[in-house]
């Protein structure tokens, strides 16, 4: 039994730190370069009905280009704000069509959800989305074997603002600006006032700290982080 025991950890070990340690690396973003002070400002669970064009202005005024991880459904329904979140020069990338969890599902399911995604925006005229940031940040190896078939890059982070949680703007820069490092992803949601009032605060302090923002597609650069 201890033999049969130490020979499963054994095998997960190896499937963990080898051919899926692997993938992860080739396949996954969750932060950038250590060494550049730059960061990107990410935008879960839009378009929204409301606060959509508050967020857009907060963004304009403090000169950042931000990317947004959009729902296809809402993508679709809110289809002139989709298509006013990439006249203003964001990016704009996919979270799934419902926004459903994707670890239950197989393979093929996966595929579906993140097609139907991209086949909005590619209707509204916006480039192809490179990225898809599942629902939660949760994933499987099937997530990563389904966006390999895809060509798309599993989007994740390394600061979350949890804005979705009723935190105050001030609570929100705080946090924020008490986690970032260089090459930092923070993760922030559409359609949250607080997030609008904290925006500009987290843009002119971290310029003062000597930041620089940019898109997720710009610090990617094609893996070449």
């Amino acid at each position: 039994m201890r033999a049969c025991l130490t020979a499963l950890i054994a095998l997960f070990l190896c499937i963990e730190r080898g051919p899926l340690e692997d993938e992860r690396a080739r396949w996954r973003i969750a932060s950038g370069n250590p060494f550049v002070k730059e960061v990107v400002l990410t935008f879960d669970d839009g378009p929204r009905d409301r606060g959509m064009p508050e967020l857009l202005a907060a963004l304009r005024e403090a000169d950042v280009k931000a990317t947004f991880f959009l729902v296809g459904k809402f993508a679709e329904r809110y289809a002139d704000i989709t298509k006013s979140i990439a006249d203003e020069g964001h990016d704009v990338e996919n979270h799934t069509y419902t926004h459903d969890r994707l670890s239950p599902l197989w393979l093929e399911k996966i595929m579906r959800q993140a097609e139907r995604c991209n086949e909005v925006i590619d209707s509204l005229g916006i480039p192809t989305p490179r990225f898809m940031r599942p629902p939660g940040g949760g994933f499987t190896f099937t997530v990563f074997r389904a966006m390999r078939r895809m060509n798309m890059v599993i989007a994740l982070w390394s600061v979350n603002s949890a804005d979705y949680t009723g935190k105050s703007a001030d609570e929100i820069v705080r946090g924020v600006l008490g986690n970032v490092r260089p090459g930092a992803i923070i993760l922030m949601h559409s359609g949250v006032p607080a997030t609008v009032e904290a925006v500009p605060v987290i843009a002119r302090e971290l310029r003062a700290r000597g930041y620089s923002f940019a898109t997720l597609r710009d610090m990617w650069n094609e893996g070449k982080i």
